[in-house]
């Protein structure tokens, strides 16, 4: 679809001021196969300008067999012409993972990267992964990204389950993410990519592909498909590779930026940034997505310190809609994808992403309805 940029509105861009860091708040919390606790303990690191709280997770794992649910496939024409003679065929699309949901429950897991892979040798915290096979599956995976620092617990073990209460597959990777990024000049984007592919972009940092987010998610999808055949998770790798077109990619504040420099070089099936992105002016935020930018959410909290320069970089991405404020409205939002709010809170940084800081009514997240929006679980 055309791009076009848009304005942001004054009173917006006023509700801060001046120059953020890039500052990640992760809430976490002790997990069991059962509940959906909310957060208990939290540990900060701090490296440079980039700060990370994260808490420790602790959780079980169990298999069954029998009946199963599959996504319903799609499918697409294929025209063979031979001579005066037109063949019509249909072929299948992917149709998504075969759930065991014999034993119907919430299914949580955790564990490092080099038990997963023993090459791994950087950011070697504790990975999560969820799974509930109560409720009708979206037969696609979110991989959800950290903050920056170096987390003892990568991710958010609260934003997880909300996530596989909508029908998700939910992957943790922990990643590099402590190098902080004014070390990156007017190439931010390089690192943030050398952290995805393992691969040089940038001379500040050398992280090899096993410490790549790439190949994070695929050994991780491998080891829960050791410990969890059930759970189908083999399903969104393909010849070795994540299956992007299957894949949302997510994250908070750091998490978030990362998360829109791998839609622009994978085609995925969306993207959705939380308190992020925050790279203003950077040039990786007017490049051509390889993802559709119609298929890019981000969200923003108004007593965010980083509030104007998100709505600086939602403007730079030229992501579809005005900024549009959520408070008491429900969705689509007037279709925008630059979703804002103002919600009571003590931590608007942390509190877009469920947890401790989230704000609640009741028993429910007051942002669950902006959340199934962006992430698509409607």
């Amino acid at each position: 679809m055309p791009r076009t940029r848009s304005i942001c509105a004054a009173a917006l861009l006023a509700a801060c001021s001046s120059e953020p860091v890039d500052t990640a708040t992760d809430t976490t919390s002790t997990s069991t196969t059962s509940s959906t606790p909310d957060t208990t303990g939290t540990q900060t690191a701090t490296t440079g300008d980039d700060t990370t709280t994260a808490a420790d997770t602790t959780s079980t794992s169990s298999t069954s067999t029998s009946p199963t649910t599959t996504v319903e496939p799609t499918t697409t024409g294929t025209v063979t012409t031979t001579g005066d003679d037109t063949t019509t065929t249909t072929e299948a699309m992917p149709s998504g993972p075969n759930v065991d949901v014999s034993d119907p429950q919430l299914y949580e897991f955790s564990f490092k990267p080099n038990e997963a892979d023993p090459e791994a040798s950087l950011a070697l915290g504790t990975q999560l992964a969820e799974l509930d096979t109560t409720v009708p599956l979206q037969g696609r995976l979110v991989v959800y990204l950290h903050g920056a620092g170096a987390p003892t617990t990568c991710g958010s073990q609260a934003h997880g389950v909300v996530l596989a209460r909508m029908g998700f597959h939910v992957i943790h990777p922990c990643y590099v993410s402590d190098y902080g990024v004014g070390n990156c000049g007017d190439d931010i984007g390089g690192c943030r990519l050398e952290a995805f592919e393992g691969v040089d972009h940038h001379e500040f940092i050398d992280i090899p592909p096993p410490d790549s987010i790439e190949t994070r998610v695929v050994k991780m999808l491998e080891h829960l498909q050791a410990l969890h055949p059930g759970g189908d998770w083999q399903y969104f790798i393909e010849d070795g590779e994540p299956r992007w077109s299957e894949i949302v990619i997510s994250g908070i504040s750091h998490g978030a930026s990362s998360s829109g420099v791998i839609g622009m070089n994978r085609a995925v099936e969306r993207v959705v940034m939380l308190s992020g992105p925050l790279d203003s002016d950077q040039a990786w935020l007017g490049g051509d997505p390889l993802t559709p930018i119609d298929r890019f959410w981000a969200f923003t909290h108004t007593g965010d310190q980083q509030h104007p320069g998100h709505l600086q970089s939602f403007a730079d991405m030229m992501l579809p809609g005005e900024p549009f404020v959520v408070d008491g409205a429900a969705p689509p939002y007037m279709d925008s994808h630059r979703l804002v709010t103002s919600a009571p809170t003590g931590d608007g940084h942390g509190s877009t992403q469920a947890g401790g800081s989230s704000p609640k009514d009741g028993d429910l997240y007051v942002f669950e309805p902006v959340w199934r929006a962006m992430y698509g679980a409607d």
